[in-house]
């Protein structure tokens, strides 16, 4: 997302993204090009149309109760720990069952919303996200509450690409356009902020509970306001045959099993310790399956005419790198900070 809006007036990375529906701020704003598998831009007008800026106004709140749901729980671990009686070492589960679905599932559900339309998965993932909220209250014990925020990962993956999709696809290059993506990632530090001071305020008060049925009445509301004002989107197709042939499944699998076996390593080795034997192994396996994703996409980019998860070509982009990097290492430095902030 923050490679997207860095990026808005970069030319070079066109088509970056319109495979995977996570990059369509950085499409031309000059000519106009077919995007993946016969989606057209819209005509390139310097500025949007009044109705076009009502229809995103949903998806440029949206990444304030994402972000608000993520940072609120992780002031209220030790609260959860002593309810369900979880060791203070597995209460990092919590937090990255969700990360753990939420970053695989990000490619996937862009390209499905490339083939099935933004709209489409948007409100599956807003809908999805609300239910699964409102339930995870309810977890008697450390295993159902994992299993669940790990759910709720899985429709915010769903929500993200879709979202920054409608944003590119709505506004027209020029200076709303900017102006869109920037209240759009504004939402990120409202809802870190905010996510911290109420979830401390509401834990202290009231329950723990309550900051997950608060975070379902946001994303419900999201869900409706998206529903009523996000206009529909052209979808490639709708029949299954489709969903086996043109989503890259190869590298899905690939890129999953990566994310996967790293956070899992990562995870548990501060619980049974980096010396047994299995924990190096598994980050070495995630980093043998990460280079063979890298490998895949490349051989279907430049090889084939079948659209990969993700182009190895958007990492030609030095800003897009550089973005990348500081954006990665301000998130690691700062959610570290809270877990350190909550626990000492």
């Amino acid at each position: 997302m923050t490679g997207t809006t860095t990026n808005t007036a970069q030319p070079k990375a066109s088509n970056v993204g319109s495979r995977d529906g996570a990059t369509p701020a950085m499409e031309p704003s000059v000519t106009e090009k077919p995007l993946a598998n016969g989606a057209e831009m819209p005509d390139l007008d310097p500025e949007p149309q009044t109705e076009a800026a009502q229809d995103s106004d949903a998806d440029q709140k949206l990444h304030l109760p994402l972000t608000l749901a993520v940072q609120s729980t992780v002031i209220i671990l030790p609260s959860i720990g002593r309810d369900l009686d979880i060791p203070a070492e597995r209460q990092q589960w919590i937090i990255s069952a969700y990360y753990l679905t939420f970053g695989c599932f990000l490619l996937l559900w862009g390209r499905l919303a490339d083939i099935f339309g933004r709209r489409s998965v948007f409100l599956l993932g807003s809908a999805w996200l609300t239910i699964v909220t409102i339930v995870i209250p309810f977890a008697p014990n450390e295993i159902v509450i994992d299993l669940f925020r790990g759910l709720q990962g899985l429709g915010a993956a769903a929500n993200v690409p879709t979202a920054i999709g409608i944003l590119g696809a709505t506004f027209k290059p020029g200076k709303y356009k900017n102006y869109a993506f920037a209240i759009y990632s504004a939402g990120s530090s409202c809802g870190s902020v905010l996510g911290n001071i109420f979830s401390g305020v509401i834990a202290q008060y009231a329950s723990w509970k309550w900051i997950f049925w608060v975070s379902a009445v946001l994303c419900g509301m999201v869900t409706v306001a998206g529903y009523i004002l996000i206009p529909p989107s052209k979808a490639e197709t709708s029949s299954l045959t489709s969903l086996v042939m043109n989503v890259d499944w190869v590298g899905g699998t690939l890129v999953t099993g990566a994310i996967l076996l790293l956070n899992f390593a990562l995870t548990e080795g501060n619980v049974v310790g980096w010396k047994v034997f299995w924990v190096p192994l598994l980050l070495v396996l995630s980093v043998v399956l990460l280079a063979a994703f890298a490998g895949w996409i490349w051989y279907l980019e430049n090889k084939t005419e079948k659209p990969p998860l993700l182009r190895f070509s958007i990492f030609h982009n030095g800003r897009f790198n550089a973005a990348q990097v500081i954006m990665a290492a301000f998130f690691a430095a700062f959610n570290n900070y809270l877990v350190y902030a909550t626990y000492l």
